[in-house]
C-alpha cells in the first residue's frame, strides 16, 4: 500500500482529534510531521524511540483509530524475556477518514445536556414511583 502522507495525516487529524476538541488546529500539521517522521518509510516504529509527549500523541492518534499498537515477547541472552511495543499506521482508517466530506461523532454527554429544555430538567411529582403501602 502507498505511503500515508502528510497532507492526508493532517486531514485526518483535523477530522478526529480537532473536531472533538482534543488538540487546536494550529497543531495539525506539527503533529503528521512528528508522526511521520517517526515511521519514515516504514510502517511500523518500536515505542522506545517515542518521548513521553510524542508517546502521549500517539495513545490519542490510537483512540481515534489513526494508529495501532501490539506487543511482542522476546528471549534474549540468559532467559529473560522482554515485552516490544510496536505501533503501526493504519493506512486504510486514515484514507477514509480524510476522505470523508463530513463525519458525524456520536453526541457527547455535553451536547445531549445543551440540547435538553429547561422543562426537561424540572421534576413532576407526579411521575414518581408511589411508596408502597406498610
Amino acid at each position: 500500500m502507498p505511503q500515508i502522507k502528510e497532507g492526508e495525516l493532517a486531514q485526518a487529524i483535523e477530522r478526529t482529534l480537532v473536531r472533538r476538541g482534543k488538540l487546536p488546529p494550529e497543531e495539525v500539521p506539527k503533529v503528521a510531521r512528528m508522526v511521520l517522521g517517526y515511521f519514515g518509510l516504514h510502517d511500523s516504529v518500536l515505542d522506545n524511540k517515542l518521548s513521553s509527549d510524542d508517546r502521549d500523541t500517539f495513545y490519542r492518534l490510537e483512540e481515534e483509530g489513526l494508529l495501532s499498537s501490539e506487543e511482542e515477547d522476546a528471549t534474549v541472552s540468559r532467559g529473560k524475556t522482554w515485552r516490544i511495543h510496536y505501533w503501526f499506521l493504519k493506512k486504510d482508517r486514515i484514507r477514509d477518514v480524510g476522505q470523508r466530506s463530513e463525519i458525524v461523532a456520536a453526541p457527547g454527554a455535553a451536547e445531549v445536556y445543551k440540547g435538553m429544555a429547561d422543562s426537561d430538567w424540572k421534576r413532576n411529582g407526579a411521575n414518581r414511583p408511589q411508596s408502597p403501602p406498610q
